[in-house]
């Protein structure tokens, strides 16, 4: 039985977003740790897998906490996954480190805000894993888990950069699921009420930090807030355009740009930038060929649909 068009959807809107880097807590008075983190996850914005897992060899020797190391080798194999390399063993390696890590955080029994945004962080990316395989059910179950713990977080004094993206995250799309799914909504009644202009707010701020992965996710966030439920699609090229410029060997953020040039029936300009985003595939030298072909193939599917459109 297929699944009605607005349902998927939100699955595409709900899922998808769920939150990424941003939420490896770790402790901020540790900076040498952060400092590694940080490094890593850029390394990963830059497409450079091989650095990035010289890496967590280095931080697993570094002290960092076993939830955190869990899930920046988590965040390594979802990259990885999206990169289409060796889709099948990275998709299991990251459901592994998922369970694990689940399983670390439901043991804390008193919960601060590091250990909050580890098992958020967790729990979201584990519906996303879930939603790419197909199992809709379940990545409904596990959002709806990680919104638990987020409700967690609304009374907390004492925000933060990292805290402030996930509130905004909450705030926005709760809000956009109140009034645009009724039936799912229900599912969320006990919780706090979204709004929206709370949540651009929080998120527009963050996209100002000086902190680079924070800057980084925040653009990403709002770039699908903007393409897809807001469908201002200047406003989405905008935080596209930051993040390829931030990054331009990132090719999930370079199929987000080329795909809003064709929203925007830009074709001039798509048909400019598909060419040389396939040159650039083609002679990269940190992609290996089956991410190549995966990425080359993600760019024909884009132009195929633009047409149909």
């Amino acid at each position: 039985m297929r699944i009605p068009w607005r349902i998927r959807i939100f699955f595409l809107l709900v899922f998808i977003f769920s939150f990424l880097n941003t939420c490896f807590a770790g402790n901020s008075k540790q900076s040498d740790k952060d400092a590694l983190i940080n490094c890593f996850l850029k390394n990963l914005y830059n497409f450079s897998f091989r650095t990035a897992d010289s890496m967590v060899v280095v931080m697993n020797e570094s002290g960092i906490d076993n939830s955190t190391l869990l899930i920046i080798r988590a965040n390594l194999s979802w990259w990885k996954l999206l990169s289409g390399d060796d889709v099948a063993m990275n998709l299991r390696t990251c459901d592994s480190l998922l369970h694990e890590s689940i399983n670390l955080g439901s043991k804390i029994k008193k919960q601060n805000i590091n250990s909050l945004l580890n098992i958020i962080y967790s729990y979201s990316l584990k519906a996303r894993l879930e939603n790419f395989k197909g199992n809709k059910l379940k990545s409904l179950i596990y959002f709806y888990k990680s919104i638990t713990f987020i409700n967690e977080c609304l009374d907390i004094p004492e925000k933060d950069e990292k805290l402030n993206l996930v509130l905004g995250l909450y705030f926005y799309f709760m809000d956009y699921i109140e009034n645009e799914y009724f039936l799912v909504n229900t599912i969320f009644f006990s919780f706090p009420k979204g709004d929206k202009k709370r949540g651009l707010m929080y998120l527009h701020g963050c996209s100002l930090s000086d902190n680079e992965v924070v800057r980084t996710e925040t653009n990403y966030f709002l770039l699908k807030i903007y393409a897809y439920t807001e469908k201002d699609y200047s406003m989405a090229y905008q935080n596209a355009l930051a993040l390829t410029q931030q990054h331009p060997d990132n090719l999930v953020y370079n199929l987000e740009q080329f795909s809003l040039l064709l929203k925007m029936k830009k074709d001039i300009e798509a048909k400019s930038f598909q060419k040389k985003l396939i040159t650039n595939i083609l002679s990269a030298n940190n992609l290996n060929r089956n991410q190549k072909n995966h990425f080359i193939y993600q760019l024909g599917e884009l132009a195929k649909t633009a047409v149909k459109e």
